[in-house]
């Protein structure tokens, strides 16, 4: 079975990137499997790719709604489709090239699959990115799937795979550095972790809000630690600035990105995540893997990090003041017997076993027989 995957950059870091980097180990794996990997030009991902014997090939990727590229689609990808001969899957790993998966598998007799990995790909954006022609979508978290439930047919080809997620381990270099910079902070006795780029998504600022309630409430002793970069947007300028404007500096710690999460958890007394959307929101699953208790907006996939708890642990609104109460609690009370629950369940769900099984029961339940004729 010769099964593609269709991954535009591969010279940028990102989640469904390095998503992407499990899934080509885990279904490279298969017995009777070949994998390759077609990109826009080679970069870190297609180094990995190679590394594992997976072939990668430049391929074109005209742009679907721009009106020019989609006068000449069909055209470009017929052409290309030529020299990548017959296959058995094309698979887009993210929804921005579900159309290309479409017409690559009708030219070389596939099927055709696009992988979703976040909420942004919704009904309106399945239409606009043609998932009616599709043979199969994948989701990382049944949450997604529920998104196309008000479209039957679509939602009964829709599959939920849950990606691999390992419990993060500390750099010894990194663990250094963070315990040297929170030494500059001597009111703080227990960190908040907010880890991720900041940017409007991710909403950060609601978490400082929610640290000025605590303050007002006389919890002198918490802080936050922001770790990762920044998007191009003024957001970290807003948010260093509601920091300042609520008297926190002494309180809030910025350290930029840095290798791994894992040495920030060990400081970490509670991790929050305050964004408006996540496809599956990897860093609560890696916060259980280790055993740190965790709140959270309302997003995809959090019913699936904390199963029958998520009414402890998930705000019903972007109040500060909920936040605050919630974090409160949970820094004084840890719950242990829960987080320790929590992390078998997700041991088990987000294993690299779980993954290559999903994988192997999709491709053998999936007969390339009959993908529909275009």
């Amino acid at each position: 079975m010769r099964i593609i995957f269709l991954q535009k950059k591969t010279d940028i870091q990102g989640g469904s990137k390095a998503s992407l980097r499990n899934t080509l180990k885990a279904v490279s794996s298969l017995p009777g499997v070949e994998v390759e990997l077609l990109g826009e030009a080679p970069g870190v991902l297609s180094e990995f790719a190679e590394s594992l014997s997976i072939p990668f090939r430049t391929a074109p990727f005209p742009r679907w709604r721009n009106l020019r590229d989609r006068l000449c689609f069909d055209f470009v990808l017929k052409r290309f489709a030529k020299l990548l001969g017959p296959a058995d899957w094309i698979i887009s790993n993210e929804m921005w090239w579900a159309p290309h998966a479409v017409v690559l598998a009708g030219y070389c007799g596939a099927s055709s699959a696009a992988i979703v990995r976040d909420e942004i790909a919704d009904l309106k954006k399945a239409k606009q990115y043609g998932f009616d022609r599709l043979d199969q979508v994948i989701t990382v978290s049944e949450d997604l799937r529920a998104q196309f439930k008000a479209t039957s047919n679509l939602y009964a080809r829709t599959k939920t795979i849950y990606n691999i997620v390992e419990q993060p381990v500390a750099n010894d270099e990194t663990s250094a550095q963070l315990k040297d910079l929170c030494l500059d902070y001597p009111k703080v006795k227990r960190w908040v972790l907010s880890a991720g780029t900041i940017c409007p998504r991710k909403d950060q600022i609601l978490l400082v809000q929610a640290l000025a309630e605590m303050l007002r409430h006389h919890d002198e002793s918490t802080g936050i630690l922001f770790v990762g970069g920044h998007d191009s947007s003024n957001y970290q300028t807003l948010l260093r600035k509601a920091v300042a404007d609520y008297a926190l500096v002494d309180r809030v710690l910025f350290t930029g990105q840095i290798s791994g999460i894992g040495s920030a958890l060990e400081f970490a007394s509670a991790k929050v995540l305050t964004s408006h959307s996540e496809g599956l929101p990897r860093v609560l699953i890696e916060c259980a893997l280790a055993g740190v208790p965790s709140i959270s907006t309302k997003v995809s996939g959090v019913g699936e990090v904390y199963g029958n708890f998520a009414e402890q642990f998930v705000l019903e609104s972007r109040s500060p003041s909920e936040l605050a109460k919630k974090l409160k609690n949970l820094l004084d009370h840890r719950e242990g017997d829960i987080i320790e629950t929590m992390k078998i369940s997700v041991q088990g769900r987000f294993s690299k076993r779980a993954h290559v099984d999903a994988w192997n029961q999709f491709l053998a339940l999936s007969n390339p027989e009959s993908s529909r004729a275009r």
